[in-house]
């Protein structure tokens, strides 16, 4: 393991860059350095995965990985490196969910005095330029002297297109440069990307954002995808399809009829400030919907939000008992304080998130001032009688479900019928998912999991059900740090590889017309 810590984490050596901080802050210390302490101090009291990745039997490994990074910090010159380190240590703690990211510089692009002082700031003025020349490039890719992962690529919202070429120094392997983009932020010839290889296929990859904060990820070439890059002229297929969340001018919900007997439903997002929107389309189409045999759900894309947003999909899917895993809330004071505050903003706003909403909110910062610092507390207790009925809309109709605490901190939700029995129809459901679909998005997948009348289609969700229920904390160099609050001890099997789906895509495959051949099939 350490051999291999030593290869991911190794000292980086940079050329040709350049900062836009201070070296040395006003009291003698360098700022990435007083960012890292803070950073690793908050996470040892506060993250529920610090006890779950660092313990007796890795405690020293750990340490020799925090030294490592803090010497590469006093090493390194370019303090807008810093993020790099930051995204680093938390990556050991395998939770997507928690992220550090540098936004950037502040400019409106419809405002021409900011445009001016953006051009004129060190990041714009500092941002690596290479002279291109596009006929040499295309001759060299064609060449055949060119490697496997070099190309033209596209960002995946069609703003930018690069040359991915090599170009080796101590600090990278491949660049990307500008060759067109859609936004004066950025022009040909600048550096856009830089990877640095790890494996076969596998990269260390450092992306400049719209405005030019710096995010490190390690990214992977499959198929013609490399990370969110589309490479041009490779073929498309169903296995890297554009998450329709993530391109521009996309409805968060949309509904239509395919054909007579199947019916479209696309929900790209399950935000719950957006929970009136979704009841709204599902009102608007309810009958349809309920009268077609067929209904294909479009979750492709769908970062997550609230579960609350999962609440007229349980009439839909039942077939037996749906078992929900519970999270368990990590009690630690600055937790306290971040519910605390998370309630005292749900009340400003409360006719949007509802009475509802804040009594649970209110029970659950009981439950962490009841426990010891440090302790895992169930958001939700065991039903004291056994069992609670629970009411679930869609559209027009409620539906009862009798739901009880299971073992190992499950919830199962049985269906009871009262006034309104549940619908028939549709009668087979194909959920299609994707990379894109994550954290409430895989909740609702494993939710169609459950359904005898339900199959997904399509590739591995994201892999975000180990952690959950993220905040922001503020950090001194004010960069952006969300952190997971909550986990899910069954569920942590998913984490980073995700959930796969019944039926895979498979290349040149188009994903609506495989749809309607799995309705075809025996669910």
């Amino acid at each position: 393991m350490k051999t291999k810590v030593l290869l991911l984490f190794k000292l980086l050596i940079f050329n040709n860059l350049s900062f836009s901080f201070p070296l040395i802050s006003s009291n003698g210390v360098c700022p990435c350095l007083e960012e890292f302490e803070f950073l690793k101090g908050y996470v040892e009291r506060n993250h529920p995965a610090f006890g779950d990745n660092v313990n007796e039997t890795n405690r020293v490994e750990y340490e020799e990985f925090v030294d490592l990074l803090f010497k590469a910090i006093q090493r390194d010159s370019i303090n807008d490196h810093c993020i790099i380190y930051l995204k680093k240590y938390l990556a050991y703690f395998k939770d997507n969910h928690s992220q550090i990211n540098d936004m950037g510089v502040q400019v409106d692009e419809n405002d021409e005095e900011s445009m001016k002082r953006f051009f004129s700031s060190s990041r714009f003025q500092q941002r690596e330029r290479i002279p291109i020349d596009t006929e040499e490039i295309e001759a060299y890719l064609h060449s055949g002297n060119s490697e496997l992962v070099e190309g033209i690529y596209e960002s995946q919202d069609g703003t930018y297109k690069v040359a991915l070429l090599r170009n080796q120094n101590g600090f990278r392997d491949y660049y990307g440069i500008i060759l067109e983009s859609q936004t004066r932020l950025w022009e040909p010839g600048q550096v856009k990307f830089e990877l640095k290889k790890l494996d076969e296929n596998l990269f260390e990859g450092f992306f400049y954002y719209k405005f030019y904060g710096l995010n490190y990820e390690t990214v992977s070439l499959e198929e013609n995808r490399l990370g969110t890059w589309i490479k041009l002229g490779a073929s498309q297929n169903g296995q890297t399809f554009i998450s329709p969340g993530n391109g521009q001018g996309q409805q968060l919900f949309e509904y239509k009829k395919i054909d007579e007997q199947t019916g479209y439903l696309a929900i790209r997002t399950f935000d719950g400030y957006f929970k009136n929107e979704l009841d709204s389309l599902i009102n608007a189409h309810e009958n349809e919907i309920l009268n077609l045999p067929h209904l294909i759900i479009d979750v492709r894309g769908n970062g997550g939000g609230s579960d609350a947003l999962l609440a007229p999909f349980y009439s839909l899917f039942y077939t037996d008992t749906l078992k929900n895993e519970l999270p368990q809330i990590y009690a630690t004071q600055d937790n306290l304080i971040t519910y605390q505050d998370l309630l005292q903003n749900l009340k400003a706003d409360s006719l949007r998130y509802g009475r509802a909403t804040i009594e649970h909110v209110e029970k659950m910062i009981l439950k962490i001032q009841n426990a010891g610092e440090g302790e895992f507390v169930n958001m939700i207790d065991p039903v004291v009688s056994g069992i609670e009925e629970i009411s679930f809309r869609f559209g027009t109709k409620d539906f009862i479900f009798k739901s009880t605490m299971g073992i190992n901190n499950r919830y199962n939700l049985t269906y009871h019928p009262q006034k309104e029995l549940l619908p028939s129809m549709p009668e087979k459901i194909v959920v299609l998912m994707d990379r894109g679909c994550a954290s409430t998005c895989e909740n609702f997948i494993l939710l169609a999991h459950q359904s005898k009348k339900a199959i997904t289609y399509g590739d591995n969700s994201g892999g975000y059900k180990g952690y959950g229920n993220v905040f922001s904390v503020k950090t001194p160099l004010g960069y952006n740090f969300k952190m997971s609050t909550t986990r899910y001890e069954q569920q942590a099997k998913f984490e980073f590889v995700g959930i796969p789906p019944k039926v895979r895509a498979v290349p040149n495959e188009d994903w609506i017309g495989k749809s309607l051949e799995l309705f075809e099939l025996e669910f």
